[in-house]
């Protein structure tokens, strides 16, 4: 029985609205089940031949979409087939444009990017006749298309008016998708900070909006600045909305993804499984492309898991050739690079050199990752056929380009997580040098790869109100969670407000400026004016070796790393057990023979073959700069210093020879002791200097004493966060003080003196970068600080910090006078305090309090 006419079709049209928005909003299955009942609805009524063919052409043209996105490319072109046919014989341009549109978007998700772009260049011709929707989606869509084939410039062209568009007509979700795409461009464009800043401006746009792909497109940012875990993170997230919303395209994006993440962070099982998976799913939608680009990622598992080279590389170079042909050439020179790798690792070094010069082409807006990718096989080959002064040579070029990278970032979270992206370039020349048998190569080598944050000048954020809100917020989360701390719902509260508060800092823009890294000449007549010997310790085929720098300079070979960093680790825990003032002294005995065991172990493979003499700077590699190195037998008494680089030292130690000093010292709760040690700080310096304590020990005096001060002594109870380095804490009388916050002093104190336990610790990412609170103030420009490696028990750290401020007030330096306060601490365990980044020193004739 056939409904009333305008009923029928007011009731379908109603229905059909509705799946539209179901469907532009990212809810599929519930889209699709609309567009379904509207057709039924539509074709039980009695409508003429025309007017039903032009309202079934609208459906299918939205159904289309939603189906290729669902159940496959096949479906979504005999989807758009049908609505090309209803919509044949009807005299309506706007209707016909969207037809060449959806059919566009359709081809380009199915990775036919040759038809995709045909059917969106017949759109554009007809954008006048589109609806101000349709004129949005034509225009962002070709736009996708040509950032996807790397034209980044059209794209930002067809962007733009495409917001201008959403703007104009009032659409927020326009406004949305276009800041989110114009973000993206600045990603490719290479400008991240800005590429967040605008990503983040979008997600802040209230409307109800799918954010899968919002988090599909941010996380392949954060991969790029080195955010492995981050990003990892946000693509679970995404993976866990198009599952929900059956999108399976953006799902197998997101499994490519997310196999990317697991190689950078060496899991190749992970990336393969990953990488497999997504293959799996692009062949049965038939999206060739995509599936060529899970396969590429697969090869790369398949070259980190060892299999034959022989094997891999015809693979690389069909997938090199396929992925060129698509016009994807930032992925075919990929695909060609791992081929040369291949070869590389087969021995078949001609074959390498012929496959890479047949390579050499220019390719225009090259990632980071795929530049260092580059340098990196040139470089390889460079070295196998017996060039190494030429791999050399490209390998420090290389590696300057991600030093400006990592110098275009305001945020030292983003410094040092870039750095990961250079891991192998830098241990490639360290290898070469150590070939060369050459100190100078190695120091060179060393110097130009570790700690690159130590040679880019520090930005300082403008005030931001919600950071602070957000920080006042966390304080009171993690004091709650001190009294809670099982409690699952603060400890999310307090991850997801870490999350967005260094989240705001990463779209901070940097300087672009790095400083040049100190030659050995330079660094060798530095330490003779000083008195000192440098020990710099590298880390390469899990190998260690180092390199002495006084009166001459030599090369030493030191074994395998593995032990010698497994006996680091047990000294640190031996530590934390004694530091227990309630410890059975059955097991305090037993766990004090365990540390000079391997403390002497420990100084036999890194001291013994040495033999150096006098006062130490020690640059050393992963968490070796963690060591208590005070303790080791043959540095008792010695005056030590250590600094991230050779470069970093030199920078930092200037000694002080005139003008005022001032010195504050802070008292956090809950410290038996800290009134005592904060009063011993004031008498050493003759009672000149400011004591914070009790209510005055708060948040935010601590920050302004960071301003005002010259010397700042902290007696607080501290932690290292391992997992979120820059959410390390002193405590206060309100709450936490974090390393993240530090960075929004206009100013740092000269030397600062952390008694509090194990705040020296610092988390090592890849790339030699340490990050922790200590490292972030010597970055901020503190030249000296004085820290814990492991925990300290109260009265030790006390007396020892008493000792300590006595010898540097009567004049000696900070290095000598912690030397010679561990020695003669009345312990039979050395204190574990290090003096990290460069001796200090201050004339007390010109000393005076804070005011």
């Amino acid at each position: 029985m056939a409904v009333d006419v305008e009923d029928g079709l007011s009731r379908a049209r109603r229905v059909h609205a509705k799946a539209v928005t179901d469907g532009r909003f990212g809810h599929a299955a519930r889209a699709i089940r609309g567009l379904n009942r509207a057709l039924t609805i539509a074709e039980q009524a009695d409508v003429p031949a025309a007017e039903l063919d032009s309202f079934a052409a609208e459906v299918w043209l939205t159904l289309a979409v939603i189906e290729a996105e669902v159940h496959g490319v096949e479906r979504g072109l005999q989807a758009i087939a049908e609505a090309a046919r209803r919509a044949g014989g009807i005299a309506d341009p706007a209707l016909k444009v969207r037809v060449h549109s959806n059919h566009g978007f359709i081809a380009s998700r199915a990775g036919k990017l040759d038809l995709a772009m045909e059917q969106l260049q017949l759109a554009l011709a007809m954008i006048d006749h589109a609806t101000p929707h349709d004129r949005f989606a034509i225009l962002l869509n070709t736009a996708n298309l040509n950032l996807y084939r790397g034209e980044v410039s059209a794209a930002r062209g067809l962007l733009t008016r495409a917001a201008a568009v959403a703007e104009a007509e009032d659409l927020n979700y326009g406004r949305f998708m276009a800041l989110h795409n114009l973000g993206y461009t600045e990603f490719l464009g290479g400008n991240l900070p800005a590429a967040l800043a605008a990503m983040d401006t979008a997600a802040r746009i209230d409307v109800d909006v799918s954010r899968g792909i919002w988090a599909l497109d941010r996380a392949r940012i954060l991969m790029e600045a080195g955010l492995i875990r981050e990003a990892d993170d946000t693509l679970a997230e995404a993976a866990r909305i198009f599952a929900a919303d059956r999108q399976v395209q953006d799902h197998g994006e997101v499994e490519v993804a997310r196999a990317e993440c697991a190689l950078a962070s060496g899991d190749v099982a992970a990336a393969r499984r990953f990488a497999g998976r997504a293959r799996d799913r692009f062949r049965r939608r038939g999206n060739t492309i995509w599936t060529r680009t899970a396969e590429l990622v697969l090869l790369q598992g398949d070259l980190a898991a060892g299999r034959p080279g022989l094997r891999l590389a015809p693979v690389a170079q069909r997938l090199a050739t396929q992925l060129d042909a698509d016009g994807l050439v930032v992925r075919g020179e990929t695909a060609a690079l791992i081929g040369v790798e291949a070869l590389l690792a087969a021995g078949l070094i001609v074959d390498a050199s012929a496959a890479l010069e047949r390579l050499d082409r220019e390719v225009r807006n090259q990632p980071i990752t795929a530049q260092l990718h580059s340098g990196y096989v040139h470089a390889a080959v460079d070295a196998a056929s017996g060039r190494t002064t030429a791999a050399s040579r490209r390998i420090r070029r290389t590696l300057g380009q991600l030093a400006r990278y990592q110098a275009s970032f305001g945020s030292i979270d983003l410094r040092t997580a870039s750095a990961v992206h250079g891991r192998r370039l830098a241990e490639l020349d360290i290898t070469l040098a150590l070939q060369r048998a050459r100190p100078a190569s190695v120091f060179a080598a060393a110097e130009q790869a570790r700690a690159v944050t130590s040679r880019l000048p520090a930005v300082r954020p403008p005030d931001d109100p919600v950071a602070a809100e957000l920080l006042a917020e966390l304080r009171q989360t993690v004091e709650a969670l001190r009294t809670a701390e099982h409690d699952k719902s603060l400890a999310r509260k307090r991850r997801d407000l870490e999350r967005r508060i260094v989240a705001r800092s990463w779209t901070l823009t940097g300087t672009g400026a790095v400083e040049r890294a100190a030659s050995l000449d330079e660094t060798r007549a530095g330490l003779a004016d000083r008195g000192r010997t440098l020990i710099s310790y590298v880390q390469a085929g899990g190998n260690l070796a180092a390199v002495t720098v006084g009166e001459r300079s030599r090369l030493y070979e030191l074994g395998p790393a593995a032990p010698v960093i497994e006996l680091a680790r047990r000294c640190r825990a031996d530590l934390d057990v004694l530091a227990q003032s309630q410890l059975p002294e059955v097991i305090r005995t037993a766990v004090r023979a365990s540390l000079q065991t391997s403390l002497s172990a420990l100084d036999a493979a890194l001291l013994g073959p040495l033999q150096v003499d006098g006062p130490l700077v020690i640059v050393s590699t992963g968490m070796l700069g963690q060591l208590a190195w005070a303790s080791l037998p043959s540095l008792r008494g010695r005056s030590i210093v250590v600094a991230p680089s050779a470069t970093k030292w030199l920078k930092s130690t200037t000694v002080r020879t005139g003008g005022p000093v001032s010195v504050t010292a802070v008292v956090g709760p809950d410290l038996g002791r800290g009134t005592d040690e904060a009063s011993a700080v004031g008498a050493a310096w003759g009672g000149k200097s400011k004591i914070l304590a009790g209510d005055r020990s708060s948040c935010a005096a601590f920050t302004s004493a960071m301003s005002s001060t010259t010397v700042l002594h902290v007696a607080a109870h501290g932690v290292h966060q391992p997992e979120n380095p820059l959410f390390s804490s002193v405590r206060m009388v309100d709450g936490p003080v974090f390393a993240h916050e530090l960075d929004r002093s206009a100013r740092a104190p000269e030397h600062v003196v952390l008694s509090a336990c194990e705040v020296g610790l610092a988390t090592i990412r890849p790339g030699d970068e340490a990050l922790g609170l200590a490292s972030v103030l010597l970055h901020l420009g503190t030249r000296s600080v004085i820290a814990g490696v492991a925990r300290v028990g109260d009265d030790i750290a006390a007396d020892t910090m008493a000792a300590y401020h006595r010898k540097l007030a009567a004049g000696a330096d900070s290095s000598a006078a912690l030397a010679e306060a561990l020695f003669e601490a009345d312990t039979d365990v050395t204190p574990p305090f290090v003096n990290f980044g460069a001796a200090w020193a201050a004339n007390l004739e010109t000393a005076s309090p804070v005011a």
